[in-house]
């Protein structure tokens, strides 16, 4: 390869000297009238050229060229091997394959998102200790309680009643581990919800709208679906997860926390993935039947919520309220 002229800085002061490097034998040489040295290519670190910035080669001395043709780095590439310097230069120099890099970019951050994210948050939920779930659980409902709950009103009697009917239910069928809580729904009205680790939230406002306790605990098989499959911790990893491509994409490493102290609002206002409310559904309707309640209860209480004003509650974040209503409505109850 034939010489090429660069800005050579030594590292220890701010003068520059030109000189003419050349690479042979697996070496770069370099020499002007008043500098002269060689060093192994495998001991060099490139740094390519980016929109209008000039090439760098960094000595293992500290020191290092800077190179005045841009040309040169394809060049480069190919001396030393580096198959892929080679193509973000050609990436580089031409708009329309720079477009489908974006693209292709693009369509990978959306599949790993929409795909691959959740996915990997229900392996990990697997594996995840409990004692770290519980945690996680705890601290989101502080975070509720502190902004959209308030002790229950409801009489300690009622409260007893209510948690004794679900006991009893469970005891004829499999449930997975819960925590049954009332809190009054301040900001969020008629609502119930499922926190990792199996915390249960039901409000006030949704057992006083409820015309038959069977509704309630259809309210709460529906969130037992949730307990059962993980889906509040499967929430927070996807969030996690979403984070950390987002550190990956922008740098900014506070996104993750952001994302991850946002949860209990991320369950508020945005809830589940239709998948995973289809899945509790699933859930609840063989619950109700393997109890001998009907299931059409459900669908009551749907009716009941879905004709509820507000902008916040329990069917926000449900899609399909029809077509759940009829599903339930024509399920036999035994």
């Amino acid at each position: 390869m034939s010489g090429f002229e660069a800005d050579y800085f030594d590292g220890l002061s701010a003068r520059n000297h030109l000189v003419q490097l050349t690479i042979s034998q697996g070496h770069l040489h370099w020499s002007s009238n008043d500098v002269v040295g060689s060093a192994p290519l495998d001991q060099l670190r490139w740094d390519p050229a980016v929109g209008q910035t000039h090439a760098l080669i960094h000595l293992s001395d500290g020191g290092l060229f800077r190179l005045h043709d841009r040309s040169l780095g394809a060049h480069w590439a190919q001396a030393d091997g580096i198959g892929m310097e080679r193509w973000a230069r050609v990436l580089e120099s031409r708009m329309l394959y720079a477009l489908g890099a974006l693209l292709v970019a693009c369509a990978l951050v959306f599949s790993g998102l929409r795909w691959g994210v959740p996915v990997a948050a229900k392996a990990v939920a697997a594996v995840v200790p409990d004692a770290l779930v519980q945690i996680m659980g705890e601290q989101s409902l502080q975070v509720l309680e502190g902004v959209w709950l308030a002790p229950s009103k409801l009489p300690e009697q009622r409260q007893q009643a209510l948690a004794k009917q679900l006991q009893d239910l469970c005891a004829r069928t499999d449930c997975p581990l819960y925590k049954l809580l009332f809190r009054q729904g301040k900001r969020i009205g008629a609502n119930a919800m499922a926190l990792p680790g199996g915390s249960m939230v039901v409000t006030d406002e949704l057992i006083l709208l409820a015309q038959h306790d069977e509704e309630i605990m259809a309210v709460l098989a529906h969130e037992l679906g949730h307990v059962h499959a993980q889906h509040g911790l499967r929430l927070a990893l996807q969030s996690l997860g979403a984070g950390v491509i987002l550190v990956a994409i922008t740098g900014d490493v506070g996104s993750v926390s952001d994302v991850a102290a946002g949860l209990p609002a991320l369950l508020l206002q945005t809830g589940y993935s239709r998948i995973m409310e289809r899945e509790a559904d699933d859930f609840a309707l063989e619950w109700l039947q393997s109890v001998c309640v009907t299931p059409q209860r459900f669908s009551d209480i749907l009716r009941h919520l879905d004709q509820q004003p507000g902008e916040t509650g329990l069917m926000d974040s449900h899609p399909g309220t029809a077509e759940r209503m009829r599903r339930f409505s024509q399920a036999s109850a035994c």
